[in-house]
């Protein structure tokens, strides 16, 4: 034990501590009394040779001073503690205690001197191990720095560089030994994703192609140009020449013949170039993204159909409006018209007026018979209906409307019953969503909170609801009042027709649409839909 080393007893409960100085200085080992604090500057210092505690005795540690003590040893230090304790004491257990001192002995009650006195030389002989190996350590660096010196000192002597011609040999052969682990690390961490690997020399020329790359007949492919489509070949060929002239990253989207059917991959490669800048091996992977490459395509559609349904609706809407608005003036022409006819029809001669007032009449008559088929027309609808999952149309409205929710910090939730089946127009629900989940979108846009949540529930047997919820600032009340009125809107750049399109739609399904403040803040937009019944 060092010098500077101090045995530590922290007992503060009776005669505990002087008992137990007393007995470790009949066996010839020197201890002090000390406080909680005296223990966690003699760790702090690294001046602890070990220290003796009682259970009762943790309850006096600053316990955060006495972890960034423990904490800040330096790496060869691990001071010994000796706690002296029933099987569990004041909530600390042994796991606990462990935990906190680290190198810790538990000595159990009622202790015997031989007992207390082997443990406390178990503890100071590992610190003196410890001090051992420090001054080894130190004794290593300095011998170090010794041969360093000397080695400076005899760079000029053949003997030196021939001896570093030597280190320069190893380190070339440890270089390639560790290359090649990496190539192999690299490879097989390639193999086990979807991705094939494969590497080419440095013209370009195929080397290899990993085990996912095979013919219909199982035989590794060598002649892998014969696969690829005719109309994909020149292209990817070109791209590949351009990334080995410019020794740049290549990727590249083709299909190829696998199995009997085609399947778009993509290709990507990178080279490995020298110190000098020259390429000493192309390496790349190929992946299967046919249905990437399909879902893709499925989403292009189904915005294609939205977009058209959309606007089908919108100039339905317009129709339904301007049919609306039109009956009324002509109400007016007929009942003028008829006013006039009456006036005219006790007065002798006026031929030419009457027969003109009657065919105006008539007309008139005509023209509003007319507004109102294409009103009903619109109304009503002639919607392709089918039975649909509820859950499953609106997850893909959800993935139309919120593409990007996510990097909008939009918290989207979903609370749907699955067994939910309803008749509908696919389509035109769809759009209902879309209205609801984009105008849900734009108000929670520089909302605090951002969230939204879509759920579905039944409310009978023969009927079921959808609800938007948002966490904006809601709906004010004078707007609240003509909601789902045409050409109402609060967006300087809006038609006002999207809320109007989704009630022409609902009420076509049988249905009803509504808005109501939430409670806490924000807006509820909800609607009915007829079920199936299951």
């Amino acid at each position: 034990m060092s010098t500077a080393d101090r045995l530590l007893i922290l007992a503060p409960r009776g005669r505990d501590a002087p008992v137990i100085v007393a007995q470790l200085a009949a066996a010839g080992t020197t201890a002090v009394v000390a406080s909680a604090a005296d223990i966690v500057d003699a760790v702090r210092a690294g001046e602890l040779a070990a220290a003796v505690i009682t259970d009762e005795a943790m309850a006096t540690f600053d316990l955060d001073a006495l972890s960034a003590a423990l904490a800040a040893q330096p790496a060869w230090s691990d001071s010994p503690f000796l706690v002296l304790t029933r099987r569990e004491f004041g909530g600390w257990t042994r796991a606990r205690l462990a935990s906190l001192l680290g190198n810790v002995t538990m000595l159990e009650r009622p202790l015997h001197t031989d007992v207390l006195v082997s443990g406390v030389r178990s503890a100071l002989r590992a610190r003196t191990r410890q001090r051992r190996a420090q001054s080894y350590l130190l004794a290593r660096e300095s011998a170090e720095a010794q041969l360093a010196e000397l080695a400076a000192t005899l760079e000029t002597r053949v003997e030196e560089r021939t001896e570093a011609l030597s280190r320069a040999l190893i380190e070339r052969a440890h270089t390639q030994r560790r290359l090649r682990d990496s190539e192999e690390l690299y490879r097989y961490t390639i193999e086990l994703t979807a991705q094939t690997p494969w590497t080419a020399d440095a013209d370009g020329r195929l080397i290899a192609i990993g085990p996912g790359w095979v013919n219909p007949s199982g035989r590794p492919i060598t002649a892998w140009q014969s696969l690829v489509h005719a109309d994909d070949l020149a292209g990817m060929l070109a791209s590949w020449a351009i990334a080995t002239a410019g020794v740049a990253p290549f990727i590249c989207d083709f299909r190829v013949a696998v199995a009997g059917r085609l399947s778009w991959c993509r290709s990507r490669a990178a080279p490995r170039v020298a110190p000098d800048g020259s390429v000493v091996r192309w390496y790349g992977t190929l992946e299967d993204i046919d249905d990437r490459r399909i879902a893709a395509d499925k989403l292009r559609q189904m915005q294609s159909e939205l977009i058209h349904v959309s606007r089908l609706s919108a100039m339905g809407t317009m129709a339904s409006t301007l049919a609306h608005e039109l009956n009324q003036p002509l109400t007016a022409i007929t009942n003028y018209v008829r006013g006039s006819r009456r006036l005219l029809a006790d007065q002798p001669g006026f031929a030419a007026a009457k027969h003109g007032l009657e065919e105006a009449d008539r007309n008139a008559v005509r023209a509003g018979d007319i507004i109102r088929r294409i009103r009903d027309q619109v109304t009503r609808g002639d919607a392709q209906r089918q039975p649909a999952d509820l859950s499953e149309l609106v997850g893909e409205a959800c993935g139309l409307a919120m593409i990007d929710a996510r990097s909008s910090g939009i918290d989207l939730r979903l609370d749907l019953d699955r067994a939910l089946t309803v008749l509908v127009d696919r389509i035109q629900i769809q759009q209902v969503l879309l209205n609801l989940l984009r105008n849900a979108a734009e108000s929670v846009a520089a909302a605090t909170v951002r969230r939204i949540t879509v759920t579905t529930v039944a409310t009978s047997t023969s009927r079921c609801q959808v609800t938007v919820r948002d966490s904006g600032p809601g709906v004010a009340a004078a707007l609240a009042e003509r909601l789902f009125e045409p050409f109402n809107t609060s967006k300087s750049d809006g038609m006002g027709i999207g809320l109007s399109i989704s009630k022409t739609i609902i009420e076509a399904h049988g249905g009803l649409i509504w808005h109501e403040a939430a409670a806490g803040g924000g807006a509820i937009f909800g609607f009915s839909l007829v079920r199936v019944p299951s």
